[in-house]
């Protein structure tokens, strides 16, 4: 498909940008302690940018040294100390041809004490965050004229450095925005009462950098809802995206949501493509200056559909470029379906907000380029044979990795498709990026030369007939079943029997044992034609999954009717129904549960049967996936792909 629009040149202030595809401002994790860009936090951008991006905003970058810092190793622009590793930064981009502005952030009521030297947050008003608890001190003029000050020198800085713009951070809570927002600026001086005045930091700060830098492009990320009661709104937005435009702004970045509304900020999978997209349109359609909008973009055909309509100038494909560096090369080349596209699962924000470096399930080379990027490859397959055993992600990743060093690599999967586990997860609703994930590690392997025999358990002997320098274990786990009474009747179901259709009912009370990540979403799928009850042994649901997936999965499952038993482990299976033992504090004795049908979603255990025979019988035999540790599919890519790079 040919994406004319995606791929036009555009400006912002005197910029020129060669296709309208943004990598938005994610917090990444990836800088040093001390602020500087670090070598991985540079060959992240520069990968984006030789991968054809148009133009990177960095992570949220800090002004002030004292206060204002959300995360341990956040990039930094605050002193001359910090110039030079930025000036290094916008080199590798520029030499790629991309484009980078610098996005420039005070965390305000966001940030964290122990993180600026146990400081009280601070803001506008004294308005408490009800995520942390925690109570802002309002800040006085002097406080605000110090910190605008920042932003200014951070903007030299910046300009210093040889970045291309800056964008000031006003959006999702943090220090600017929570100025801009009603519903935690509730001042009544100069900064606070309208949207002229809720917006004169930001609009001081604007003058200060035109002051300092001259035409220097500046863009300003605003929220075009809050997504709370009393907070902004599309049509104050619109008021704010107006004042911007008029002192001075050259472009509007529309994002939502606050940390108090944050699944409509960074999305899981139950959100579907586009459907923030009238906040940015709104505000496209009163303001002259560039607009660019994050929009949940999956497929490069979303992003040129969004650009036909008018929803911005510009999109943001930021989650897409953590899953693949190439997707603007990719969607550019018509090989779309090479593009390793983000699947929501949302497991780069939980790394960076566990103080981690970024990962992304997609891509286990994401946040490690500096390590395992394709050019660190050794290539010393020389046409030599090597086996994987397993065709789930693990499987599928150390595949593609054996290829490219030169391994003429053969996948035996016992079943006739391709996925694994990863399969199941494609079943219940709102999963259908799993499976295009595992289409394009198809096409990956297909790419790469991978032989792919499906119906075919490997064994020593024909694994043997293959005479391999190597052999990849990554069979997968095998299912937990309970030690019961009663699992041998015929209302007793596995949750693969059950998400693959060997098994069908309708209108059944349905009892799930298990409340972790596969039992929910087993439940999930479920509902839909059952009346549902979950039964799990501990006091939390899905306590493995990050917590804004396992949130709105709970709150779907709650509007779907869906029952929660919790503190109850299975005992028994009678004819009708099922007896728990009660396991809560202070609980003794049994419960009943009538029921028609029961589901077994307990969960997996490692398997390595087949590794000690493998292992038993060839010299170079290693484990990947499941079978060694059970875990999601970054553990499964992770593993496939690191556990073959020096074999």
């Amino acid at each position: 498909m040919s994406y004319t629009k995606l791929f036009e040149r555009g400006y912002i202030g005197g910029v020129e940008i060669r296709n309208r595809v943004v990598m938005t401002a994610m917090g990444n994790g990836l800088a040093s302690w001390n602020g500087e860009a670090s070598p991985e936090l540079i060959r992240f951008y520069e990968d984006r940018a030789k991968g054809g991006c148009g133009l990177i905003f960095t992570e949220f970058t800090r002004v002030d040294e004292a206060s204002g810092a959300c995360n341990p190793n956040q990039l930094c622009i605050a002193a001359r100390r910090h110039v030079r590793s930025v000036q290094r930064m916008a080199e590798c981009v520029h030499r790629h041809g991309g484009k980078i502005f610098v996005q420039l952030h005070h965390g305000g009521r966001e940030a964290p004490p122990a993180l600026n030297g146990g400081k009280q947050p601070m803001g506008p008003s004294a308005v408490i965050n009800k995520v942390n608890g925690l109570m802002p001190r309002e800040m006085t003029k002097e406080d605000i004229d110090f910190i605008a000050g920042k932003f200014v020198a951070a903007a030299a800085n910046c300009k210093k450095a040889g970045i291309d713009g800056v964008e000031l951070h006003g959006a999702h809570g943090y220090l600017l925005g929570s100025f801009i927002s009603p519903y935690t600026n509730h001042r009544r001086d100069e900064y606070g009462g309208n949207a002229e005045n809720c917006c004169r930091i930001v609009t001081d700060i604007i003058r200060g950098i035109r002051e300092a830098c001259g035409n220097y492009p500046i863009c300003v990320r605003i929220n075009g809802s809050d997504f709370v009661e009393g907070g902004i709104t599309p049509e104050y937005a619109v008021e704010v995206a107006k004042v911007l435009e008029a002192a001075g702004a050259d472009a509007i970045n529309v994002s939502c949501a606050i940390y108090e509304t944050v699944p409509n900020m960074i999305e899981p999978n139950y959100y579907d493509e586009g459907w923030r997209k009238e906040l940015a349109k709104v505000v496209k359609a009163n303001v002259s200056i560039p607009v660019i909008a994050v929009n949940t973009i999956k497929f490069p055909a979303t992003a040129e559909k969004l650009l036909e309509e008018g929803v911005s100038d510009f999109v943001g494909v930021s989650r897409g470029q953590i899953a693949d560096p190439e997707w603007v090369n990719k969607a550019k080349a018509g090989r779309e379906d090479l593009i390793r596209k983000c699947m929501g699962c949302m497991q780069c924000n939980k790394s960076v907000v566990l103080d981690g470096y970024l990962s992304c399930a997609a891509n286990p080379v994401s946040g490690r380029g500096t390590m395992y990027n394709d050019e660190y490859l050794i290539r010393t397959g020389a046409g030599r044979s090597a086996v994987v055993a397993g065709g789930g992600p693990a499987g599928m990743q150390a595949a593609i990795v054996l290829a490219k060093r030169g391994f003429r690599t053969v996948l035996m999967e016992e079943k006739g498709y391709l996925g694994g586990m990863a399969y199941l997860a494609t079943v219940p609703p709102h999963k259908t990026m799993v499976a295009e994930f595992i289409k394009t590690m198809e096409a990956e392997m297909k790419e790469a030369g991978v032989e792919v025999r499906l119906n075919t358990a490997a064994t020593v002997e024909n694994v043997k007939a293959l005479n391999p320098y190597a052999v990849v274990v990554a069979n997968g786990g095998t299912e937990i079943v309970p030690k019961v009474d009663g699992l041998e009747a015929a209302h007793v179901h596995t949750m693969e029997d059950a998400l693959l259709g060997k098994v069908r009912f309708s209108g059944r009370r349905v009892a799930v044992i298990g409340g972790g990540m596969v039992g929910l979403e087993t439940a999930h799928y479920l509902c839909k034609d059952n009346r549902v009850t979950i039964v799990e042994m501990t006091d939390t649901p899905g306590s493995t999954m990050y917590p804004t997936v396992r949130n709105k999965l709970l709150t779907i499952l709650k509007e779907d009717g869906v029952e929660l038993l919790l503190n109850r482990a299975l005992s028994a299976v009678e004819p009708g129904r099922i007896v728990m033992d009660c396991t809560g504090k202070g609980e003794s004795g049994q419960a009943a549960l009538d029921v028609d049908e029961v589901v077994i979603a307990v969960g997996r255990k490692p398997n390595l049967g087949l590794y000690d025979e493998m292992r038993n019988a060839f010299e170079r035999v290693v484990l990947a996936g499941d079978c060694m540790a059970g875990g999601s599919i970054l553990e499964a890519t992770r593993t496939g792909n690191d556990n073959v790079w020096f074999l």
